[in-house]
């Protein structure tokens, strides 16, 4: 069993799984701080956000108690499958987990939000956040099929 976490870990390059989940438990964490800050205040202040003329404001707040909860489950749900090798299973869970963060962006299509500047920061922090999880399933995933190159004696 040992040879084979070994290999396993030779194919995910110079980082150890140990490193890596520790990486992604910051991500998962301070997206969970950020977009938990973000999505309650929309939900609370929705009135200075910008309207859409898709949704009403019911809507939203109902997306808000739905999605937050469970993308955040999902979140927490890829990050186990990571912590027990379950790569695979973890990557697809991990880019949807990203959405939570990335929607955030959504707000400026419909204008710019009339809210205080450290909750407008908040909008980039979730969407930072976002991409750097979509950024670290994508790197896991390419260093995963890519073995690393075996050192030579004595280099």
């Amino acid at each position: 069993m040992q040879a084979e976490v070994s290999r396993t870990e030779q194919t995910r390059g110079s980082l150890s799984h140990g490193q890596r989940l520790a990486a992604l438990g910051v991500l998962i964490v301070a997206c969970m701080v950020s977009t938990a800050a973000h999505y309650t205040h929309n939900f609370v202040e929705i009135e200075h956000y910008p309207q859409s003329d898709l949704f009403p404001n019911f809507a939203v707040r109902i997306a808000i108690v739905i999605a937050w909860p469970l993308l955040t489950a999902i979140g927490v749900f890829a990050y186990w499958l990571y912590a027990h090798r379950r790569y695979v299973a973890a990557y697809p869970l991990l880019a949807a987990y990203s959405l939570l963060g990335l929607a955030t962006l959504g707000h400026f299509a419909f204008g710019s939000p009339h809210i205080p500047p450290f909750w407008y920061a908040t909008i980039f922090t979730d969407a930072l956040l976002g991409f750097a999880i979509l950024a670290f399933a994508h790197w896991s995933a390419v260093i995963s099929s890519h073995p690393a190159p075996r050192r030579e004696p004595g280099v």
